[in-house]
């Protein structure tokens, strides 16, 4: 079950419905406990746990031999790869348009950028995870995180806690409080008990000790664990959010120890044959049961051993010791060994080589009194038992959400990043109406990407369109300068698109994308717009203060009055959301993002920012905002740089996969997206111009919708 969940939940566009969330998370949580004592004394005790376990760690690596401490290690290793996965996932949905400019979120980013690498790719917690497999040639794990859940050596049950992190962090506008909790008990922690005893340099036990920076220095040069807890300490202040982040805590502290016992068992059987045999068993019994209905052990159908060992193996493990199959200490004289599993045998290729490894291995140990003597228990002890659970999990309903009738609603319906369903077939009905303009421009003018894509072009290319936007720019120059009215109202028309900058690269937030050769790059450059964790030279903020030099106080990014506001025309939300729209779909619009990316980035570069600083100066504006857009997408080293080599990253690494032809249109049409060339401003209308633009069912009317909006956590809530 947990493996299945874990990957549908690694999807970053995949809509979760809360409730089916709750149904999946721990029961019985000591929460009243937890939240009668101060944070710090709560995340003690669970410190004060965490180090037991780490004790009973030690006590089972004493009872090793090198050659089965080593065995350990790699089991170790392969068993919590999913964990590993889930390096940064808790925060990795808690960015939205909407918070923006929230300085505890942009705090929050700056651990999570740390967790992933930022700046640098394929070096990450989880890639760095990736590297220690590869030092211990546990190469089954070394791969990609959407190819974990296809590793069956991995035991469902190994993937209940990142399953449950990935879930959470699907809907993080309902589970941020949770999540941040989560994120801080982890932290507290450090590195994992089960981490413990591998036997690892300082940069490589560092890279799994999450209570440690990796990468970059994090705000004012804090640990991780101390900023963590700086921003755990701030939420608590508010009762109902204290709550929440004492059930953040709870989880992980119950699903790690959960998590814990399963590994140790699962180490544990490398010295103890007969739990080798149990956990294999179980593994199988759920196939197994459907073709052993005709065979009868000791009175009963092999199928009903197989049902019952889903649960308890260890009944079925010892009547098979007991059976005619089994010669104790003969496995190569024994029937399920060179029978039933010979090439012409009923179960050929049933088992792998390590799995028949571990059968004799079993069968061997029969041999000795002791483990014949043991046979007599037949209860796989609580503390190892290895059942998955199984329960079942609600179908959602096609029906969620709500189909915005207008351009206003539209703006403030996408603020957040969960797409209920109809929701979602709008966004992806406006993309489409876009890029379908898009791709109608390309070739239009001399400002389309080139008609080929070849290796080391892009970035000559780059340099020619900087050259042409820097003549642009000389020519100009004599043009008389726009009256003081004019540049404020432009200021204001810019607000709706310029206050979410960056928002079509929020799903590269995404720990399974944010550091890979081609989402590294894209994380950074919205890690920069954000401020990269400094709320001060946060870009929606600085744009704010531009507007409060003209005078101009604007509602917040998110509310319903920022997106009503009349000061503000229709047309100028048109871009906009095709910006949150696309911004939710970094799978699906992959190409297109890369390509709009790229014309974002090098738009004012060499030209339309230098005339705005002209004209902000000649009236007395500050002109900080583009001053800062005109060095950081510099062409060279900068956001226009690093888009150049995010499209041929990922040109380069798809090929054997799409065509380059394909890729490469997508990626034209992507950039020509950013300003589509129309003959009438009115075709970029999409509920004026398109049948799906037109208000129906689910269309609801201002102040009625349930949207999906994240909170500032600054603000405080009142309990219900």
């Amino acid at each position: 079950m947990w493996r299945h969940v874990f990957a549908y939940a690694m999807n970053p566009e995949v809509y979760l419905d809360a409730d089916n969330i709750r149904s999946l998370l721990p029961k019985d949580l000591p929460e009243e406990v937890s939240c009668d004592l101060p944070l710090g004394e709560r995340l003690g005790a669970l410190r004060i746990r965490a180090e037991d376990l780490a004790a009973r760690w030690r006590d089972l690596f004493d009872t090793l031999d090198a050659e089965r401490e080593r065995e350990a290690e790699a089991a170790i290793l392969e068993q919590t790869a999913p964990l590993a996965s889930a390096f940064g996932a808790a925060l990795q949905g808690l960015s939205a348009p909407c918070v923006f400019e929230d300085p505890v979120n942009l705090r929050l980013m700056a651990l999570l950028a740390d967790d992933i690498g930022v700046g640098a790719p394929e070096r990450s917690r989880f890639d760095r995870f990736r590297d220690i497999c590869r030092a211990y040639e546990v190469t089954s794990v070394a791969g990609s995180i959407a190819q974990l859940s296809d590793t069956r050596e991995i035991r469902d049950g190994m993937f209940r806690l990142p399953a449950t992190i990935f879930a959470m962090s699907r809907r993080s506008d309902v589970f941020d409080c949770e999540l941040i909790g989560l994120d801080l008990a982890w932290r507290h922690v450090g590195l994992l008990p089960v981490w413990g005893d591998l036997r690892l340099d300082g940069k490589r036990r560092r890279a799994l000790d999450v209570s440690l920076a990796t990468s970059i220095d994090l705000v004012q040069g804090q640990t991780a664990n101390a900023l963590a807890l700086e921003i755990g300490e701030e939420i608590a202040g508010d009762r109902v959010r204290r709550a929440r982040l004492c059930h953040g805590i709870s989880i992980f502290a119950v699903l790690m120890e959960e998590m814990d016992a399963l590994a140790r068992a699962i180490v544990r059987s490398i010295s103890d044959p007969r739990l080798a045999m149990a956990i294999l068993v179980q593994d199988r019994a759920r196939e197994a049961r459907v073709y052993h209905s005709a065979f009868k052990l000791e009175g009963r159908p092999l199928s009903d051993w197989f049902a019952q060992s889903q649960d308890d193996p260890m009944p079925l493990v010892d009547a098979l010791g007991r059976s005619r199959l089994i010669r104790p200490g003969q496995p190569e004289r024994s029937q399920l060994i060179n029978g039933l599993l010979r090439p012409d045998g009923a179960m050929f290729r049933i088992f792998s080589q390590a799995d028949i490894a571990i059968i004799a291995r079993w069968i061997t140990s029969l041999a000795q009194e002791g483990e014949r003597e043991r046979a007599a228990e037949t209860v796989l002890p609580k503390a190892v038992r290895l059942s998955p659970g199984r329960q079942p999990v609600a179908a959602g309903d096609l029906e969620i959400g709500a189909r915005p009738g207008d351009i206003r609603t539209a703006y403030f319906l996408l603020q957040g990043r969960a797409l209920a369903p109809r929701t979602r077939q709008f966004a992806l009905d406006y993309c489409a109406f876009w890029l379908d303009l898009a791709r109608r421009s390309v070739d239009r003018s001399d400002r389309s990407l080139p008609g080929d894509w070849r290796p080391g072009e892009l970035r000559e290319w780059l340099q020619t369109s900087h050259d042409a936007h820097g003549r642009a720019f000389e020519e100009a120059r004599d043009q008389e300068f726009p009256s003081r009215e004019s540049v404020i109202e432009q200021t204001v028309q810019l607000a709706p698109l310029t206050l979410i900058d960056g928002a079509w690269l929020q799903g590269f937030t995404d720990v399974s994308m944010a550091s890979s050769r081609f989402g590294a790059p894209l994380f950074e450059t919205y890690w920069d717009e954000l401020g990269n964790g400094d709320w001060q030279i946060n870009h929606p903020k600085i744009y704010r203060d531009v507007l409060a030099a003209m005078a101009v106080t604007l509602p917040p990014t998110g509310s319903r009055a920022f997106a009503e506001d009349r000061r503000i025309d229709d047309g100028s939300y048109r871009l906009p959301v095709y910006w949150l729209a696309i911004g939710k779909f970094p799978v699906t619009f992959r190409p297109e993002i890369l390509g709009l990316n790229l014309a974002m980035e090098l738009s004012g570069v060499g030209g339309s920012y230098r005339n705005a600083r002209e004209f902000l100066k000649h009236h007395g504006f500050p002109t900080i905002f583009v001053d800062l857009h005109n060095t950081i997408d510099n062409v060279s080293s900068g956001h226009s740089a690093w888009a150049a080599d995010a499209i041929d990253a990922y040109v380069q690494s798809s090929r054997d996969v799409v065509p380059v032809a394909e890729s490469w249109a997508r990626i034209r049409a992507g950039y020509e997206s950013l300003a589509p060339l129309v003959d009438d401003p009115r075709e970029l209308d999409f509920f004026a111009r398109t049948s799906a633009g037109k208000p129906g069912r689910g269309a609801a009317p201002p102040g009625t919708i349930d949207t999906f909006h994240h909170h500032p956590l600054r603000e405080t809530e009142t309990a219900s």
